[in-house]
């Protein structure tokens, strides 16, 4: 885009395309429940403006954008209609399902989730999530099928509900309390359950509840086992992202394999191929979820670039991948994992540097020859850019954002990272070899974490009370990347602008808090 002559910002087609396909999402989800005739009138609007901008040839270059709108109207409107025609409201009785997942004892109650639910033959769309009393006989286990008795109750589609939209992305669709479980014949799990519960078991027969719990999450992001506690001091260390495997697990897995496919010199081409295929691999062992999936393709994106000699740009991979998990799985933009992901990178792309600048200008009036400044420097960089953008969003989905971020990042997450890559292959030793032991030194080598977060995670002012509102986030989101390194106007332009955006963003969020 240009204003007199200056250019404000690069085009890139693809994050062009990102964000209208995520606004056609966004507005189709709001008018979810409206007449079927306003939700066809607006899809008609995005076609014809479509229509338009392919036959007036000043825009035409443009089409895409109505078309990417329209695109993301259809997705959310038609998975919305999938739900709705396939989901049952409510049943009670017996009713037979798989055993989809392990069984967790929690107090009173014993969970797990199930698949291919039968009621009188007929099997439902979608899978469920059982809830019983842990007195319940339990003499089944993943891929075997039990007959319940019990409740079935569909769960309901609440516009921008987080927890729906996680649903979604897991195929659950039914909540199950079940008083009576029996047995009716064995089955096996399939992939990558049967690989996951393989994992889990190594882990617990060899170390203790809480290295086992760590272990699990950091290395399938799994926190199914972690008690509330534990989890709440990781978070208020500002550690929580460490548990959910992202780009900063499958950016380091995929650095290790290169090392290695380097040291016996293979090919760049095969060796992105091999990193692909496993990395590809290791999502779905992680179940897709989006965090997953975004580095899985970032990564794919980045590592085509390198092995076929083509320029990469940061934006346009963040934003295909973010195109191609929207395209098959519109309500991800709604889910937790999907936003703070996406938000995280954005902010490190659009501020690491700066961030880095101001910092080494620190260092070098101190001392231009300390490395440990250096390394300051650009830790305090990440932490800082990378929480930024998705402070806002922790503050809303959580309430309270985490202040130490910056000395866990420091501090912990080069030793994290060393030990994940450590228990990658400690685990894939022991899958091959059958002897679990090899992860039995888990056990002293997760210490510091243990004590780290036991400390800061206890202390009162670790993390804070924040409010937060939908409006506040979309506004301090615009001003944050107006103030970027990719809006092209002086500083005096960007701060008076940020300044008045700011203004109306308060008075916006007012009027939202009195309406």
């Amino acid at each position: 885009m240009q204003i007199r002559g200056k250019r404000i910002f690069n085009y890139r087609p693809m994050c062009l395309v990102a964000g209208s396909l995520a606004l056609g999402i966004v507005l189709g989800e709001a008018v979810y429940g409206e007449s079927i005739a306003f939700i066809i009138a607006m899809c008609c609007v995005a076609f014809l403006l479509t229509v338009a901008f392919v036959f007036v040839k000043k825009v035409r270059k443009f089409a895409y954008l109505p078309l990417a709108l329209l695109i993301g109207l259809i997705g959310i409107t038609a998975s919305s209609a999938i739900y709705d025609a396939n989901i049952m409201s409510g049943y009670s009785g017996e009713f037979t399902v798989k055993v989809a997942s392990e069984i967790i004892i929690d107090g009173d109650s014993a969970t797990f989730y199930a698949s291919d639910i039968r009621i009188d033959g007929n099997k439902l769309k979608y899978d469920c999530f059982v809830n019983m009393p842990s007195t319940v006989e339990i003499d089944f286990n993943a891929g075997d099928t039990v007959k319940l008795t019990g409740r079935l109750v569909g769960k309901e589609h609440v516009r921008f509900y987080t927890y729906y939209a996680s649903d979604r992305a897991n195929g659950i669709g039914y909540y199950a309390t079940a008083s009576e479980v029996v047995k009716l014949s064995d089955g096996d799990a399939t992939f990558p359950l049967s690989l996951q519960l393989k994992i889990k078991r190594i882990l617990y027969e060899n170390t203790d509840e809480y290295t086992s719990s760590i272990c699990q999450a950091l290395i399938l992001g799994d926190k199914s086992g972690m008690n509330g506690d534990l989890y709440d001091n990781i978070s208020a260390s500002g550690l929580a992202h460490v548990l959910a495997v992202s780009g900063l697990h499958i950016t380091t897995l995929a650095a290790a394999l290169y090392f290695l496919l380097r040291k016996f010199k293979v090919n760049p081409k095969i060796a992105f191929v091999i990193v692909t295929a496993l990395t590809f691999f290791y999502s779905a062992l992680c179940s897709f979820t989006a965090s997953s999936l975004r580095a899985f393709i970032m990564c794919a994106v980045f590592s085509f670039a390198s092995a076929f000699g083509r320029k990469r740009d940061n934006l346009s991979a963040l934003s295909f991948a973010a195109i191609l998990i929207l395209l098959f799985r519109p309500t991800a933009i709604m889910e937790v994992g999907f936003l703070l992901s996406f938000f995280a990178v954005l902010g490190i792309f659009a501020f690491y540097g700066p961030f880095k600048r101001t910092g080494m200008k620190i260092v070098n009036k101190v001392s231009p020859k300390r490395r440990f400044g250096k390394r300051l420097a650009e830790v305090c960089a990440v932490s800082l850019s990378a929480n930024l953008l998705t402070l806002p969003l922790v503050a809303y989905f959580f309430g309270r954002v985490p202040v130490l971020f910056i000395l866990a990042n420091f501090i912990v997450l080069p030793y994290m990272m060393a030990m994940y890559i450590a228990l990658l292959a400690l685990t894939l030793l022991s899958l091959i070899t059958t002897f679990g032991g090899f992860v039995f030194i888990m056990r002293f080598l997760l210490i510091p974490f243990r004590v780290y977060v036991g400390l800061i995670g206890n202390l009162s002012f670790a993390s804070v009370p924040v409010p937060s509102g939908v409006c506040a986030i979309v506004c301090f989101e615009i001003i944050a990347l107006f103030a970027s390194r990719y809006v092209f106007i002086n500083r005096r332009a960007k701060a008076i602008t940020v300044i008045v955006a700011t203004a109306l963003s308060v008075i916006l969020c007012a009027v939202c808090a009195l309406a």
